[in-house]
């Protein structure tokens, strides 16, 4: 079992209910600030407007308190190397002149070498096809940040972390990019962590984005355009809208296709999560709710009780929201060979038929996605379950009516 399983599980529920900690930060922001918009000369957004900050929910912050936009950034709660690599196009279709790379500990694993020297092969896949695809950038690859020494998991987490940074110097060095030492940040400031005792609060990224700016030099280095923003017709589209589920939906947000206002899809969520998220979903006041949730239900919960708890969520969500308009999306299916590997997956279109039941019994709408993967040819990331970049235009452009 990995590390960051075993310690998220002890702040699971006080995480979700302090909103997805650096990542719900940023959700609570309201409307995103475009990366279209001319940055003061000087400031930050001037500086990096064209780099893209890459990584997991702790670079993510970097949007908290619009320091940056968020077509600059792309940090994912629960984000590994891996799910970075089945996402590098979409790094490549924002065409940075910088790549900050900053992730690492949602890979800690035991055993240790085993999982170090997993890290470091994806990592090095990662780096050379962002080089492939970007030849002109400039990569720089951030330690993994430590967690709070204090808290229960800091004496076992902080030594792992170490480990993995030596490893990722080293490979640094052999690929010829650079690699940025953040630990005297630490040294030099009292840097104040959120409760989980692994992300920051927000004035941790002024630190970090001025450390930055002293380590590479980047006023006097040649800058390409500002990263534009390319979704602005889909963020108005579904400005009225809240996307509720797990990280499928989450996608969304990490992808920057709609503003993270409007996406509450929390890694590994199931239906008891998302009724711990109902208040905080009531508080954007959605005239449409998008629900897909079912891919982790299904390996936890029989047909019976998933349907009980999916009409508990909607009767939840109608009373705080009685006029907004429910969509209920149908559990998408899985690659065969995770279909092989998790015999639970057969259930889903046994699932998706209660569900369709359920819909029209308590007269909300039941949106079968099953069209898109007849009509395209899809592609999984690589645990099967979750897809590539491709397939969001496709699903909001299916979505896009509904939402008016």
């Amino acid at each position: 079992m990995k590390l960051v399983q075993r310690w998220v599980s002890i702040f699971l529920s006080a995480a979700i209910l302090s909103t997805l900690v650096a990542c719900g930060a940023a959700d609570d922001k309201g409307q995103t600030q475009l990366a279209t918009t001319q940055a003061p000369a000087g400031s930050v957004q001037e500086l990096f407007g064209s780099s893209l900050f890459v990584g997991d929910s702790i670079i993510g912050g970097l949007t908290n308190d619009d320091l940056m936009p968020e077509a600059n950034v792309m940090g994912g709660l629960g984000a590994t190397v891996q799910s970075t690599l089945d996402n590098v196009e979409e790094i490549t279709s924002r065409k940075p002149s910088h790549v900050f790379l900053s992730m690492g500990q949602n890979d800690l694993g035991e055993p240790l070498e085993e999982a170090k020297k997993t890290f470091i092969q994806k990592y090095t896949r990662l780096v050379d096809r962002i080089r492939e695809l970007l030849p002109t950038a400039r990569v720089y690859m951030l330690s993994i940040t430590p967690v709070d020494a204090t808290s229960p998991f800091g004496a076992s987490m902080n030594p792992q972390i170490e480990t993995f940074n030596a490893a990722l110097q080293k490979m640094a060095k052999e690929k010829g990019i650079d690699y940025i030492d953040l630990a005297p940040i630490f040294r030099q400031h009292k840097i104040q962590y959120d409760e989980d005792g692994s992300h920051f609060t927000n004035a941790f990224y002024p630190i970090l984005l001025g450390y930055l700016k002293e380590r590479t030099d980047l006023a006097n280095q040649s800058r390409g355009p500002a990263v534009t923003d390319t979704n602005e017709a889909y963020k108005a589209a579904f400005r009225h809208s809240v996307f509720l589920g797990d990280s499928i939906l989450g996608a969304l947000s990490y992808l920057n296709k709609v503003d993270t206002s409007n996406v509450i899809a929390p890694s590994g969520a199931t239906l008891s999560l998302a009724l711990m998220n109902v208040e905080k979903l009531a508080s954007r006041a959605p005239e449409h709710v998008f629900i897909l949730l079912g891919s982790n239900d299904i390996r936890l919960s029989d047909k019976q009780e998933f349907v009980e708890r999916y009409r508990q969520l909607i009767g939840s969500i109608r009373n705080k929201l009685p006029k907004a308009r429910l969509h209920v999306l149908s559990i998408p299916p899985v690659a065969e060979e995770t279909l092989k590997q998790v015999p639970q997956y057969a259930n889903i279109t046994a699932f998706n038929q209660a569900l369709e039941q359920l819909a029209d019994e308590v007269k909300v709408d039941y949106v079968d996605l099953s069209p898109l993967f007849t009509a395209n040819k899809i592609q999984y990331a690589d645990n099967g379950v979750h897809f590539k970049p491709h397939f969001y235009p496709l699903l909001l452009d299916y979505l896009k009516g509904l939402g008016k």
